[in-house]
């Protein structure tokens, strides 16, 4: 009996301590926000093999907004807001995603006012889908 009332609190204790290991930091700059920002344009990774780039147009379009996709070199005159990600991925039998920070700037502007990361020390196992939603929605909400 005292062995079992041990063994379920070493497993409490990990449940516990692996259910922090991942963390999500939202910044937007004083005196911005992104609830008025209607038009996006999400910056396509050619080193993307997960289409996170239409994950957060799909999000961000779901929400009232109008999302393209593309190259830089194909940014629409009427954007009022440039998206770009960075991505990192993770093997443990299968793909997990384990850091991803999305960035909003301003056409015109090399610096990004408004940024969203994610970062898990250990490999989350849930779907990037609901981790991109997640982000896109913390974003919109500042």
């Amino acid at each position: 009996m005292r062995s079992l009332c041990m063994r379920a609190l070493i497993l409490l204790g990990v449940g516990l301590l692996l259910g922090g290991c991942a963390s999500v930091e939202t910044t937007v700059d004083h005196g911005r926000s992104l609830r008025e920002v209607r038009r996006y344009f999400v910056v396509s990774n050619p080193n993307d093999n997960h289409a996170l780039d239409r994950q957060i147009a799909t999000i961000l379009t779901r929400r009232g907004r109008t999302a393209a996709i593309g190259p830089l070199t194909m940014l629409p005159d009427d954007a009022q807001a440039v998206v770009t990600y960075q991505d990192h991925w993770s093997w443990d039998f299968g793909e997990h995603l384990d850091y991803l920070k999305i960035t909003v700037r301003d056409p015109l502007a090399s610096q990004p006012y408004a940024s969203v990361t994610f970062s898990a020390r250990v490999p989350v196992r849930e779907q990037p889908a609901a981790t991109v939603a997640q982000l896109v929605e913390a974003l919109l909400e500042k």
